[in-house]
């Protein structure tokens, strides 16, 4: 593996604006400061030569870790555009270098089985780096069991409980859901959407607090999208949604769940994010099938995280670049348990690094997107702050916004 040295680049986690050089060795962060020299010393031990990256102008982030989108369940005449491959091609173009998707088991079929036909069909597909929030599936009397067998293994990020998917857990109800990962030890997450406003979103958010306390489980709740929701977290974790944050409208016969709030809503939701009463920013991508499925509820996102929040939060000044990544690094990979080796620009970090030009203005045009999925709803934006460079454990995988494509060069993530 190549040797990584990233020259005079602005270092977008540091509270004053410090330009200085990343070393990336062996697919590890292993050396950061200003005007690094990379000496015989550093490099004895390698036969391949250094490749240095001139980053004047650009600005380095932590690889965004999306944590839910909608990519890994088995395909269907309902599923996604997007599938494994096409999906993570597309997040690696929006800067992101791990994603987490729910797996839901099928009929008849346990969590343990369908968290590794998941691991079988990611293997050899995904561009980025990947880990699994896995579905308990019908409940039975060694649901617990079964999940403290897998917790360990590589790819294994927790627990999901989607209130509106055709989900065979569906009967049991949300409180026996909950109670059973708070017995296994694991973390879940509620993908909360529904699709009814404002009113119930908050009634939601209160019983899902309610149900969590009887478990003894704190819930992280996917997305919020009110003021009033966010005003109803309790001791609840939660994130929002990059169209939640930025679009105040959908062209017609797309929807989204929740459905979009209002100027307030947006605003609120930034000052959580600011704050730290928001954790962070989802895609929650879920692409519209090739065959235009008529009543489809859901949106590709994923391909415009970076250049959307630094648009629409940072060069706003709704957020600062610090704060851009913690919400879309440091703070999942905590929760995820996958911190430091995730998340992270420091020193022992895995080398998922993101250059970007924030001053970049450009406008989404379907012509130059990778996914699929061509995020419709995106369309016509202009946007200020473009992804240039993007490197997954030391390899270059985006060059200049093009993606390097290498299928399956993807590996599972292990909590720690």
């Amino acid at each position: 593996m190549a040797t990584i040295v990233i020259r005079t680049v602005l270092f977008g986690d540091e509270s004053e604006p410090t330009v200085g050089d990343l070393l990336i060795r062996d697919g590890r962060i292993v050396a950061r400061g200003i005007d690094l020299a990379v000496t015989a010393e550093l490099d004895e031990e390698l036969d391949e030569e250094v490749e240095e990256f001139d980053g004047t102008g650009l600005v380095a982030l932590p690889g965004a870790i999306d944590t839910y989108v909608q990519l890994a369940n088995a395909k269907s005449n309902q599923a996604p555009a997007d599938d494994l491959s096409s999906g993570t091609i597309a997040a690696a173009r929006g800067g992101v270098t791990t994603i987490v998707a729910p797996v839901l088991p099928a009929a008849n079929e346990t969590l343990d089985v369908a968290f590794r036909d998941a691991c079988n069909r990611a293997a050899g597909q995904v561009f980025v780096d990947w880990g699994f929030l896995v579905g308990i599936g019908q409940p039975t009397a060694d649901s617990s069991a079964r999940l403290q067998t897998i917790a360990g293994e590589a790819g294994f990020l927790g627990t999901v409980l989607d209130l509106d998917a055709i989900d065979h857990a569906a009967t049991a109800g949300p409180g026996a859901l909950l109670r059973i990962a708070a017995l296994a030890g694991l973390p879940i997450t509620v993908h909360a959407a529904g699709r009814r406003g404002a009113a119930a979103e908050r009634s939601r958010i209160q019983t899902l607090g309610q149900l969590g306390a009887l478990a003894d489980i704190a819930p992280h709740i996917a997305p919020v999208s009110t003021v009033g929701a966010v005003a109803e977290l309790g001791l609840a974790t939660a994130s929002t949604s990059l169209a939640h944050l930025c679009l105040a409208e959908l062209p017609d016969l797309l929807r989204i769940a929740p459905p979009l709030g209002t100027e307030e809503d947006r605003a609120a939701l930034w000052s959580a994010l600011a704050d730290g009463t928001l954790e962070g920013v989802i895609s929650d991508h879920r692409s519209e099938p090739m065959n235009g499925f008529d009543g489809w509820v859901g949106l590709a996102s994923i391909e415009l995280m970076l250049p959307a929040l630094l648009s629409f939060g940072v060069a706003t000044g709704a957020i600062d670049l610090p704060t851009l990544c913690a919400i879309t690094a440091e703070r999942p990979a905590r929760r995820l348990g996958i911190w430091p080796q995730k998340g992270s620009l420091q020193v022992g970090a895995d080398g998922d690094v993101v250059l970007v030009d924030p001053a970049a203005v450009w406008t989404v045009d379907p012509s130059g997107l990778e996914g699929r999925g061509k995020a419709p709803a995106w369309h016509g934006q202009e946007l200020t702050g473009r992804v240039v460079h993007v490197f997954s454990r030391g390899q270059q995988i985006v060059n200049d916004g093009f993606p390097l494509f290498r299928p399956g060069r993807g590996r599972p993530v292990t909590r720690s």
